[in-house]
């Protein structure tokens, strides 16, 4: 019987060398690491690891940014792409350094994609800082084969961001345990350590409740899905439209959680085409968190006699622009109040205002004046 089989069952590795091997020892990871107070208070930031605002985006985080279907997230995406190369600010918030990034889409297709990066590539070099992906049908982190393909782009561009959009292709099922598999899968994609990028999902929020508004902190709450969506993510951040109004082409951009700074304002933009421009200095935000959608409500500067001044009791037709610039002007309300009461659906006013369908123009619906008794 050879040396080490004392049991008697013939074992033909007897004689082997039993140490581990290399592949032994580096499978063991080490899963728990404690600090002394001392080493916390030493630490310092490295320097790429803050990316955009007071660590608003950062090196290795996760975070999120919501709103409701068409609202805009994609443009706002790219130009926080478009951002990183070029260091310029985005909605507001300083870029501190410059950075690459990677959309993994699947939500615009090549017609879109193709109108929209004709405007961003008048940006010299975007080639060398973003990807962007075709339409993908779906996130199938459940697949080997799409993990493989994923880490093996990421592992060739080297990214410092890469964004999610949108997070419902991801998870199969609104279950709590179902957003937890959406993101250890997504995160055993990337890169352990200090190479690890920052991670940003987009996410729709959900249709509001009647009568319900919500602004700053609350926003996180209209979120789609689990509460997951907000307790992952360091800092969260909304897009919304200033009001159902199509025209003014106004949006709010709010970050509702931060849990490594501030919050900072939330700022108004337009946008014009595929950019956001701003923040709007006139912006009416008492109009906005007052009255939201439908501002016309609420907000007493504009009354019935002011359109009649303006449209000179129904004489005077102009455009939506110039009658929504005329109020203004006339009674010191913001232009989210001006748009909101010149609404031919929801506003106050809509059983009064006309629109002539061959050239746009609008005015007011006479009042027949009644005979005296």
């Amino acid at each position: 019987m050879k040396k080490g089989n004392e049991s008697g069952v013939y074992d033909p590795l007897a004689g082997e060398d039993r140490k581990p091997g290399a592949c032994a020892v580096a499978a063991a990871k080490k899963y728990l690491r404690f600090f002394k107070p001392s080493e916390l208070a030493a630490y310092t930031v490295p320097e790429d690891v803050p990316m955009v605002g007071d660590l608003h985006l950062y090196k290795g985080g996760i975070f999120v940014l919501g709103g409701a279907p068409g609202v805009g997230k994609s443009f706002a995406i790219s130009a926080l792409a478009v951002c990183g190369a070029t260091g310029e600010p985005w909605f507001g918030l300083p870029v501190h350094r410059r950075f690459r990034t990677m959309i993994l889409q699947a939500e615009n297709g090549m017609v879109r994609l193709s109108s929209e990066y004709k405007v961003h590539c008048q940006v010299p070099g975007l080639d060398e800082w973003l990807r962007v992906s075709e339409d993908v049908d779906t996130f199938a982190f459940e697949n080997p084969d799409f993990c493989a393909e994923l880490r093996a782009e990421i592992e060739d561009f080297r990214p410092d961001l890469i964004v999610l959009d949108p997070w419902n292709r991801a998870v199969r099922d609104s279950m709590e345990k179902d957003f937890r598999a959406a993101f250890d899968a997504i995160i055993s994609c990337l890169p352990e350590g200090p190479e690890r990028p920052a991670l940003l999902i987009i996410a729709h929020t959900r249709k509001p409740r009647m009568g319900e508004k919500v602004n700053g902190r609350g926003l996180l709450n209209l979120l789609s899905g689990s509460l997951i969506l907000g307790s992952v993510p360091r800092a969260a951040f909304i897009l919304q439209a200033a009001s159902d109004d199509t025209e003014p082409q106004e949006f709010v951009f709010c970050c509702c959680k931060n849990n490594n700074g501030e919050l900072g304002k939330a700022t108004a933009w337009k946008r014009e085409g595929v950019r956001f421009t701003g923040p709007l200095e006139d912006f009416d935000w008492d109009a906005f968190n007052n009255g939201g959608q439908g501002a016309a409500g609420k907000n007493k500067k504009i009354e019935e006699c002011h359109l009649e001044e303006v449209f000179d009791g129904g004489k005077k037709w102009m455009k939506k622009d110039a009658a929504a610039k005329a109020l203004m002007q006339l009674t010191g309300a913001g232009r989210s109040a001006a748009y909101a009461a010149l609404d031919m659906v929801k506003g106050r006013f809509h059983d009064r205002l006309r629109v002539n369908p061959a050239n746009g123009e609008m005015s007011l619906e006479a009042v027949p004046w009644e005979d005296e008794e």
